[in-house]
C-alpha cells in the first residue's frame, strides 16, 4: 500500500515521525515547566528509550523512501563501461592500449570464436605494476563468466539490484536480448549510482 503513496507523503510522515520524538522527549521539561511537577528519572529514562526507537524509525523511513526513489534512475543501460574483446593470452599492457585507443573501460576475455569466456577484474589490473603488464596475460587477471556474471543489459532497478544480489562480484557482463555483447556493469558504479553520488 505504501508503494502508492507519493514521495512526498513519505518524507512528510518521516519528518512528522522525528518531531514525535523530540517531542517526546522534551515532556518532562513541559511537564516541569507548566505544573512544576517534577517528572521521576525512571519515566524520563523511559520516555528517552521510546523518543529513541521513534527518531530511529522515522530515519529509516526516510532512508528508505530515498532509496525507493533513486530506484527506477539504476539502468544497466546507462551504468554500463564500454567493452573490448581481447583474447586470453593478450598482453595486459596491449590489451590497455587497445582499451584506450577505443575509450574503452572493460575488458571481456573471449576465446576462439569471439564468446565471452571471462571477464578481466579492474582492481587486478590497477594492482599490476606498469613495468610488468607487457609480461602479464589479460587472462591471468579474468574472472570466468559463471551464469549468474551475464546479465541482461535490459534490467533496471529492482530486479538490477536483486540480480546482483544473487551473484556477488566486482564486474558483470552485460549482453542483449539477442545475446550480442553490450558492455560491463561495475558493481562500483552502480554503488555509486545507488548512493546518489
Amino acid at each position: 500500500m505504501e508503494a502508492h503513496r507519493p514521495p512526498g507523503f513519505r518524507h512528510r510522515g518521516g519528518g512528522l515521525g522525528r518531531a514525535l520524538a523530540v517531542a517526546v522527549l522534551l515532556i518532562p521539561l513541559i511537564l516541569f515547566v507548566r505544573t512544576g511537577s517534577q517528572v521521576q528519572v525512571f519515566d524520563a529514562l523511559w520516555l528517552a528509550v521510546i523518543a529513541a526507537f521513534m527518531w530511529s524509525g522515522a530515519t529509516q523511513s526516510l532512508r528508505a523512501s530515498r532509496v525507493r526513489e533513486r530506484l527506477p534512475a539504476l539502468q544497466a543501460r546507462v551504468l554500463a563501461r564500454r567493452a573490448i574483446p581481447v583474447p586470453s593470452s593478450l598482453p595486459l599492457a596491449e590489451a590497455i592500449r587497445r582499451a584506450d585507443a577505443a575509450q574503452a573501460r572493460a575488458l571481456v576475455i573471449v576465446d576462439h570464436e569471439d564468446r565471452p569466456i571471462a571477464i578481466v577484474s579492474e582492481a587486478a589490473v590497477m594492482a599490476t605494476p606498469v613495468q610488468r603488464r607487457p609480461w602479464v596475460d589479460a587472462g591471468s587477471l579474468a574472472r570466468t563468466l559463471d551464469p549468474g556474471l551475464v546479465l541482461s543489459a535490459d534490467l533496471s532497478g529492482m530486479a538490477l539490484v536483486e540480480a546482483v544480489r544473487r551473484s556477488p562480484a566486482t564486474e558483470y557482463l552485460l549482453v542483449e536480448p539477442s545475446g550480442q555483447v553490450f558492455g560491463v556493469l561495475a558493481a562500483a558504479d552502480l554503488d555509486h549510482a545507488f548512493a546518489g553520488v
